[in-house]
C-alpha cells in the first residue's frame, strides 16, 4: 500500500471511531480505548503524510512529523483531510513552480597538437607539451618557453629532456643548461681572480659573499649533481665563513644564506640557529619561517610545522608557499586544482 492509501485507511478508521458506541460510553476503559485508537490513527496519518511530502519540506524531520501529528490528533478526520489537501495540491503546485538548474554535459575543448599557433601556459602545460606524443616542432617551441621559467623549476625539466628521443630536443636542452652553467662559472672565475688583489676588508667581504652566492646558485638551480653538488656546497660554505670571519657587519642576508647551506647539508641545529639569527637581524619572516617549517618537518615535529604555517597565514606569501600553507592549516576544504602547479616544485 502507498502512503496515500494508508492515510485514507486512517481517516476511515478515525471516522468509524467517531460514530462508534465507545464515544458515548462513560467508562474509563472506553475512554482509554478511544484515546489509544485515536493516537494510533494520528500517528499513521503523520507518518504517511510525511512520506508524501516533497523532499525540501521534510526537514527537520522530528519537528515536521510532530506538527502533522498535532493536526491529525487535535482535529479528528478534519485534520487528516486538511493535511491531504495541503500536500496533494498546494505543496505540489509550489514545488512545480520552483525553478531548478538542469545540469548539462559540456564537451571538452579539443587539444590539437598540430596547431602552428603559439600559446603561453603554466608549468604543467609546458610539461604536457614536451611529451613524446607531441610533434617535435611544437616541443621545440615549448622548450624555448622554459627560458621564462625560474631556473629552479626549468632546469629539472631540462635534465629529463637530456635522454629524449629527438636529437634536436636533447641538443637544445643541453645547450640551455650548459649556457646557464657557463655563465655562473664565468662569474665565479672573475670573482676568484679578483679576490687576491683586494685589500680592504669591506671589498674582500663583498667578493667572498658573491662567491658564496654564486656557488650556492649552482646548487639551488640544480646545475650541480652528485659529488659536484656536494663540492659546491662545501665551497659556498667556505666562502661564507671566510666573509663572516672578517668582522664586517654582515647583516641578515649572508647569515640567512649560511643557514640554507647548513640545511642543505643536513645540519639542522646549526641551520636553525642561523635562521633565527638572520630573523633577529631583520630578515623577512616570509623568507625565514618556511625554512624553519622545513627543519621542523625533517625532525617530524608536525605540530611545530602547523604552528609556523598558522603564523604565515597572515603574511603576503608567494603562490608556492601559499599552496603549502593552505595544505597545513586546512584552509582548502576541497582540492584547489591551481595548487598542483606549485606543490611539486617546492
Amino acid at each position: 500500500m502507498t502512503p496515500l492509501h494508508w492515510t485514507w485507511v486512517a481517516v476511515m478508521g478515525d471516522l468509524g471511531l467517531i460514530f462508534s458506541p465507545l464515544v458515548t460510553s462513560t467508562s474509563m476503559g472506553a475512554f482509554a480505548l478511544v484515546l489509544l485508537t485515536h493516537t494510533v490513527v494520528g500517528t499513521v496519518v503523520a507518518l504517511s503524510s510525511y512520506l508524501m511530502l516533497p523532499q525540501r519540506f521534510r526537514h527537520p524531520r522530528l519537528a515536521v512529523t510532530a506538527l502533522m501529528f498535532s493536526f491529525a490528533f487535535m482535529a479528528p478526520v478534519i485534520g487528516a483531510l486538511g493535511l491531504l489537501y495541503l500536500i496533494r495540491t498546494q505543496l505540489r503546485q509550489t514545488l512545480a513552480q520552483v525553478q531548478r538548474a538542469v545540469p548539462q554535459a559540456v564537451q571538452l575543448p579539443v587539444y590539437d597538437v598540430q596547431t602552428k599557433g603559439t600559446s603561453r601556459g603554466s608549468q604543467g602545460a609546458i610539461r604536457s607539451r614536451l611529451g613524446h606524443e607531441v610533434p617535435a616542432s611544437l616541443r621545440m617551441q615549448s622548450l624555448l618557453t622554459l627560458q621564462a621559467v625560474p631556473s629552479r623549476v626549468s632546469n629539472p625539466i631540462l635534465e629529463d629532456l637530456l635522454g629524449d628521443d629527438s636529437d634536436d630536443v636533447r641538443l637544445v636542452a643541453f645547450g640551455m643548461l650548459d649556457s646557464e652553467e657557463k655563465k655562473i662559472s664565468s662569474r665565479i672565475r672573475e670573482a676568484s681572480l679578483r679576490l687576491p688583489t683586494l685589500g680592504a676588508a669591506e671589498q674582500r667581504f663583498e667578493c667572498l659573499r658573491q662567491l658564496a652566492e654564486l656557488h650556492w646558485e649552482l646548487v639551488y638551480a640544480c646545475l650541480a649533481q652528485g659529488e659536484l653538488r656536494q663540492h659546491m656546497l662545501v665551497q659556498a660554505a667556505r666562502y661564507a665563513d671566510e666573509a663572516l670571519a672578517l668582522g664586517v657587519a654582515a647583516g641578515s642576508g649572508l647569515i640567512f644564506l649560511r643557514g640554507r647551506i647548513w640545511l642543505e647539508q643536513g645540519q639542522l641545529d646549526t641551520a636553525q640557529q642561523a635562521m633565527e639569527q638572520a630573523l633577529a637581524l631583520g630578515q623577512a619572516k616570509t623568507s625565514v619561517w618556511p625554512y624553519l617549517a622545513e627543519i621542523a618537518f625533517r625532525r617530524r615535529d608536525f605540530g611545530r610545522v602547523r604552528d609556523i604555517m598558522q603564523q604565515l597565514s597572515g603574511l603576503n606569501l608567494s603562490s608556492r608557499t601559499r599552496a603549502v600553507e593552505d595544505f597545513w592549516i586546512r584552509r582548502d576544504r576541497e582540492t584547489n586544482i591551481s595548487d598542483h602547479r606549485f606543490l611539486s616544485h617546492i
